[in-house]
């Protein structure tokens, strides 16, 4: 269970904002304790304002807080119905394909039509059997299901057109951070075609999602409460030229949920 904080203001007619900061180690954020040194250090300085390069989600407790003490409605947003949400299958290296269908079955009966499969456990020539066998196999039980591979970056970058061979395949949804995140996997993975693009999704690589390339055509994965500025994350999703955006969860409190839910409701 990740450790998380909550920041909490309150105003002089007694409205109250909150908003958590959850870090996560391998993201480029700060230490829970980190955070929680910088606030002692600046309790009762009513001008405090974190650092949104180096206390992000710190940063975005504050921000997420001061919004919702404006738009204390807004926290009320409704969850998204399943068959919108993403749902992770478990999957070890020795799953096989047929675990994964059943798995899929149950989850039908709930309503989901999306699935999120890790990959990346196994060899690259392993891996992209096993995403073939899911696709073609599922997409010929499961009409209409979508599958998300995400590889946190395991992949090397001579991988990428074996992964898009498969890009065909009406099952696939896409996938997620292939490659490592770094600049010149990111150049290559912008340089695609359009259409080969839109199934590649950058994840780790977003810590600030603006600044895409203008028209971008790869999926933008983004953990709001890892993103310091979080008014500016609002402007970016508001924007009609921005990339097909996915709202990503990493294990939040409700306080945290509240903004995946509003940002959900109020762009995706």
């Amino acid at each position: 269970m990740r450790e998380s904080l909550v920041v909490t203001l309150t105003d002089s007619r007694g409205n109250i904002g909150e908003g958590e900061c959850a870090p996560w180690i391998g993201f480029g954020c700060e230490t829970l304790n980190d955070a929680e040194t910088l606030l002692q250090n600046n309790r009762g300085n009513a001008n405090f304002i974190p650092d949104p390069k180096k206390f992000p989600c710190l940063a975005h407790a504050f921000a997420a807080a001061k919004f919702f003490l404006k738009n204390p409605a807004a926290k009320n947003a409704p969850d998204p119905p399943p068959k919108k949400t993403t749902t992770l299958l478990a999957r070890s290296q020795e799953t096989v394909p047929e675990e994964i269908f059943s798995a899929v079955a149950k989850k039908h009966e709930a309503g989901f039509r999306i699935f999120k499969i890790k990959i990346g456990l196994a060899d690259f020539p392993e891996e992209i059997v096993f995403c073939k066998k899911i696709l073609q196999g599922a997409g010929t039980i499961f009409p209409g299901t979508k599958f998300r591979f995400d590889a946190n970056g395991a992949f090397p970058r001579d991988a990428l057109p074996q992964l898009l061979a498969l890009a065909d395949c009406p099952a696939l949804d896409f996938f997620e951070q292939p490659l490592a995140a770094n600049a010149e996997n990111d150049a290559a993975i912008f340089a695609l075609p359009r259409k080969k693009a839109k199934k590649i999704a950058l994840d780790e690589s977003l810590r600030e999602p603006w600044t895409l390339p203008e028209n971008c055509a790869s999926v933008a994965v983004v953990k709001p409460l890892l993103i310091g500025d979080f008014f500016r994350l609002r402007e970016w999703l508001a924007s009609t030229n921005r990339p097909r955006v996915v709202i990503s969860t990493v294990f939040e409190t409700e306080v945290g949920r509240a903004v995946l839910r509003e940002l959900i409701a109020s762009f995706c």
